[in-house]
């Protein structure tokens, strides 16, 4: 019999810490939020406290276009939404409950969360690939700039720099750099900061140094450099390929294969923005010239050593 009960308004009333973690929560948690809805984890906090992990299982079209062998996977989502068990006493826990839209924001929030690691996992693995496609390489100009100059002299005025590059805008880029820690910046001179200093860099001849440190720079500041300098390049080429490795690394198959049509929904599904399929296949030709994917005729398949690289860094659970 349960020993579960209701408790006023959207409160729930446990009997025991054995009935919450033998799944007694998560039928009462189905009824109220829907049957995808689960118990992720449970720890105890060091006043006797639960807290409490939702989860939410989801079903996905996760189809190979060559193959068209109809597969529906269910995905689990986790850590959506945290519950918290009060103690009162004798072992009986109060767990206040949310409302459904907050659970599902939460939902929402959280997959926004997974697609956001995944596209900085991406840039990351693809940076070499794409560094010299002319789109990239435009806006990532001023600081190829800034690192050549800097490492070709020990220090240079930034009234200098400021007139080469002709640009209102050298300083915020010096700013952001010197925050990043690739350069030093005293407020009147630039010189090398100390991540453009390593010993394995400076044994890279010129071109290589280059683009290794805007590898870096990349890496550890993709989320800075489209925040505050609005190189909103760095997303564009890795929503495209996430498109299609989104569905490889749900199902676990890098030999997935998709058409053009089915990463044009992709597309539209994980970034809410309406696109035309032919906008899509030149993309997706472009980045297979570059190699990040295969692509032969209408179907696309991953690079298995970017598949690899993402799927070590980037969980889509």
């Amino acid at each position: 019999m349960a020993s579960t009960d209701a408790g006023p308004g959207n409160r729930l009333k446990f009997h025991s810490f054995e009935e919450i973690r033998h799944g007694r929560a998560e039928t009462e948690l189905k009824h109220r939020y829907g049957r995808g809805i689960y118990v992720n984890n449970i720890h105890e906090t060091s006043n006797d406290d639960l807290v409490i992990s939702l989860g939410n299982t989801v079903p996905k079209d996760v189809s190979d276009s060559l193959e068209q062998d109809r597969v529906l996977q269910f995905i689990n989502i986790r850590d959506i939404y945290t519950l918290r068990g009060e103690a009162t006493g004798e072992g009986a826990y109060i767990v206040d409950l949310p409302d459904r839209d907050d659970v599902h924001k939460g939902f929402v929030q959280r997959r926004q969360q997974i697609i956001d690691r995944l596209d900085w996992s991406m840039a990351k693995a693809i940076y070499e690939h794409v560094f010299e496609l002319t789109p990239v390489e435009n806006q990532l100009n001023a600081i190829i700039q800034l690192v050549r100059w800097v490492h070709e002299e020990e220090s240079i005025p930034l009234s200098r720099l400021k007139g080469a590059q002709g640009s209102g805008n050298t300083e915020e880029y010096v700013q952001v750099l010197s925050d990043l820690g690739f350069l030093a910046f005293d407020g009147e001179t630039v010189a090398e900061g100390g991540e453009m200093q390593e010993t394995q860099l400076l044994e890279l001849d010129d071109e290589q140094y280059v683009k290794t440190v805007i590898g870096n720079i990349v890496k550890e500041g993709y989320n800075v450099l489209q925040d505050r300098l609005e190189l909103r390049m760095l997303r564009h080429y890795p929503k495209f390929c996430n498109s299609y490795y989104y569905d490889a690394l749900q199902r676990q198959d890098p030999s997935l294969h998709l058409d053009v049509d089915a990463v044009t929904r992709n597309y539209q599904r994980q970034y809410g923005e309406d696109i035309d399929s032919f906008v899509v296949n030149d993309k997706l030709n472009e980045l297979a010239e570059t190699e990040v994917i295969q692509k032969d005729g209408e179907y696309v398949q991953s690079n298995p050593n970017v598949y690899r690289q993402v799927a070590q860094e980037a969980p889509v659970s």
